[in-house]
């Protein structure tokens, strides 16, 4: 089957395209016939030699599928070959062939694009997850987004505002206009101060770190909420400094959440925007993971099989 492995980390060249033997699942696995992957920062660090310190090369690296059954294993019992189903996944993905344990898999709904699917299975179901599990937002708490205009901050936006919650988000001034089309939020340059002018928020989503994970905190309400998506080292003195409860936060990756996020999208109630789509191949994987070294663009870019 056709892959693209990684031989080692540094330049988009090390993405290279290969012929490799098509794998079989295991007992509590289906084999997907892969349908598209999409582009995650995750993806564009890991080749650049920022993360999975643990992972050994070489590797098929990519984190997202969504495609059809062709086969499943002996222990699975809750998927059936034929149907379309959508996973984040550890590697493997940027391949026609794609292993996925059952517990990481969403049937998805008629209604919902191959694109729109694999966009959501990682930067979208890291969003939906903060909000609806980590920081367990109410009705009627004020919430700040780091990074509203990001895969996880804009999913994290709309699935605040469905909760009833008065909604806040950072960008650049340039996104100020795609936050408002996401609903009643109040959008923040980045590049101010503003920690001097807000106050009083029950939780933040930092999906930054760094500076901006102290500029979380002390806009906290005393006993408010802060989960960062960067293991930041800052957050048990934040804690104690700021008497908030700081964490980091994880994408857990399993089915029943993004059953429910795809639920959300094929009833309108969450939107996904793609960027761009091309087909899978070297030269345009080599292009998009290029692009996000170069540039964070809104949207996601997907590569179609």
């Amino acid at each position: 089957m056709l892959a693209i492995k990684l031989d080692q980390f540094g330049g988009v060249d090390a993405l290279k395209e290969a012929t490799v033997d098509r794998p079989a699942p295991s007992a509590k696995q289906v084999l997907i016939e892969n349908h598209a992957v999409a582009i995650d920062p995750y993806d564009v660090k890991f080749v650049m030699g920022l993360m999975g310190e643990g992972d050994k090369l070489p590797l098929i690296p990519g984190s997202s599928v969504v495609g059809e059954v062709v086969a499943v294993g002996a222990d699975v019992t809750d998927f059936k070959v034929g149907e379309r189903v959508a996973a984040n996944r550890h590697h493997q993905t940027y391949a026609e062939y794609v292993p996925v344990g059952q517990s990481a898999l969403a049937k998805v709904p008629d209604t919902i694009s191959d694109a729109t699917a694999v966009a959501s299975v990682l930067g979208a179901a890291t969003g939906y997850q903060m909000i609806l599990v980590d920081l367990d937002v109410q009705a009627g708490e004020k919430v700040l987004i780091q990074g509203g205009s990001g895969s996880v901050g804009s999913v994290a936006i709309q699935a605040a505002l469905n909760r009833g919650a008065e909604v806040y988000a950072t960008s650049s001034a340039a996104h100020f206009d795609y936050l408002q089309s996401l609903g009643d939020v109040h959008p923040i340059d980045y590049h101010t101060d503003y920690e001097n002018d807000l106050s009083d928020f029950d939780a933040v989503l930092d999906t930054v770190g760094g500076a901006t994970t102290v500029k979380s905190a002390q806009v906290l309400k005393t006993g408010g909420r802060l989960v960062n998506l960067s293991s930041d080292p800052q957050l048990e003195e934040l804690s104690q400094h700021f008497s908030i409860d700081a964490k980091a936060g994880y994408l857990a990756g399993k089915g029943a959440l993004l059953s429910e996020l795809l639920a959300d999208i094929a009833a309108d109630r969450i939107t996904i925007k793609i960027a761009d789509t091309k087909p899978f191949n070297q030269a345009n994987l080599q292009a998009d993971h290029a692009l996000m070294r170069a540039e964070s663009p809104v949207g996601k870019l997907v590569l179609e099989f």
